[in-house]
């Protein structure tokens, strides 16, 4: 490719990563220094050309040469795509294939993709891509981006790094405003770049590979799903032909229900499962939780709360439980537990319901305090969220003398009508610095 033609195809941005690249690549593959770094990218790299992950590339490039193909029937899309196409596959593409399990636990994927990031992508895509600063600038801004960049991934996973988190937001935002008011100069200089057809298909293109890739990404989540709950069942069912039999059921009547499935797999471990009554049984079980989880059936307060009802009691606090389900002899239900504070082992509390399959019996709020020095701010979050769990379970406010236990953490009892509220402190014997667990609890007498 002639030398001219190489600088068409690239802007200023994308030739300063080009020379940036390029002598670090030869140091690092030339150095002497670099030889543990040269070792972990050579493990890298043959980690990567495992079969499961080149069979996924190699699908994935499939589907992108099928869309690619029919939206050039459709004349949106040319040749001159063809390098956002490419940079589009390495870095959404790739990148979406790498996250499948987080994008599977979020259950606004598509409002996320589509509504909230598309427009930033357009808007970025245009920005960004329609005019670069001259080389020379550019040779200079992208370590300083990439720089920022990394050390903004460093302080988002912990929160002691906010005064720097804030300092690293601001220059991005300052670059942000520079990039904008530079194109806004630009289009006034120059405005005949944004007519170019070229342009037109620069803003379109990225936007529409990422709406036409989620049916891909959607197949790539069931897909996953299925081949890890085949591998859990063949620990839950020996039989191989019961396992085979169980694995096809599955995949007929949840099909991409795969939240269904999961909770199939997690009931199958708990049970057994030894012949194919025990195999239509599961089904049903699970079909029937699904059923009077959608429809919740009014629970007379003395008798208890609904479990469907009552593990939302929370949720505003953050503290939602998962299903409920039987767990051996119990019926249970638990939400994660969220930490609290700072610190290598910071505090942490979680919600809990306890009961029989139609009736929560037991509502539990348990505080672990992994640090007794520290422990006043946690003591004032599980007042909070007593709080509200009093007045979500029984409609009525903590009485003064709970609020007193839970601020002095004194054991305490008090009956509500047929409740009983209370408050539980267990100390663990030996800890280093005095850890110790308090349960706030609202239960039938």
């Amino acid at each position: 490719m002639p030398q001219g033609v190489f600088v068409e195809v690239l802007n200023n941005r994308e030739l300063a990563i080009v020379i940036w690249l390029i002598p670090i690549s030869i140091y690092i593959f030339s150095s002497a220094k670099m030889k543990d770094v040269k070792k972990s990218f050579g493990s890298l790299v043959s980690a990567f050309f495992v079969r499961q992950i080149i069979s996924v590339l190699v699908l994935m490039i499939i589907y992108m040469g099928i869309i690619v193909y029919a939206l050039s029937y459709v004349e949106l899309w040319n040749t001159e795509q063809i390098k956002n196409t490419i940079f589009w596959c390495a870095s959404v593409g790739f990148m979406s294939l790498l996250k499948l399990d987080s994008i599977k636990k979020d259950k606004s994927f598509i409002k996320h993709s589509v509504i909230s990031n598309l427009k930033l992508l357009v808007i970025i895509q245009f920005i960004v891509g329609v005019y670069s600063f001259p080389l020379v600038v550019e040779v200079f801004l992208v370590p300083a981006l990439v720089l920022i960049g990394g050390m903004t991934a460093i302080v988002d996973s912990d929160k002691q790094y906010t005064k720097v988190k804030f300092l690293l937001e601001y220059l991005l935002f300052a670059f942000a405003l520079i990039v904008i008011i530079y194109t806004i100069y630009m289009l006034n200089t120059n405005f005949g770049e944004i007519t170019k057809e070229k342009t037109l298909y620069d803003f379109i293109v990225p936007p529409l590979l990422t709406i036409l890739y989620l049916p891909f990404i959607f197949f790539m989540v069931v897909y996953s799903t299925y081949e890890q709950v085949a591998a859990r069942i063949g620990f839950s069912i020996k039989n191989n032909l019961l396992r085979h039999t169980a694995l096809a059921y599955a995949i007929l009547v949840f099909n991409v229900r795969i939240n269904l499935l999961e909770r199939w797999a997690s009931h199958i471990a708990r049970e057994n499962v030894n012949s194919h009554n025990d195999l239509i049984n599961s089904f049903k079980h699970i079909f029937k939780i699904h059923r009077v989880e959608n429809k919740p059936v009014d629970v007379p307060i003395n008798e208890g709360w609904s479990p469907h009802k009552a593990k939302y009691f929370l949720s505003k606090e953050g503290l939602e439980t998962g299903y409920y389900n039987k767990l051996f002899e119990e019926w249970c239900a638990s939400s994660p537990m969220v930490g609290l504070g700072e610190g290598i082992m910071p505090d942490n509390i979680a919600y809990y319901i306890e009961g029989t399959e139609n009736i929560a019996s037991t509502l539990k709020i348990k505080l672990n305090i992994n640090d007794s020095s520290r422990s006043n701010v946690s003591q004032k979050k599980l007042l909070e969220v007593s709080r509200v769990l009093c007045q979500a379970s029984l409609n009525r406010e903590l009485s003064d003398s709970i609020i007193n236990a839970i601020l002095h953490v004194e054991a305490h009892t008090e009956t509500v009508g047929n409740k009983t509220v209370s408050l539980r402190k267990e100390i663990w014997p030996n800890h280093a610095f005095g850890g110790y667990d308090i349960k706030f609890i609202v239960s039938n007498i």
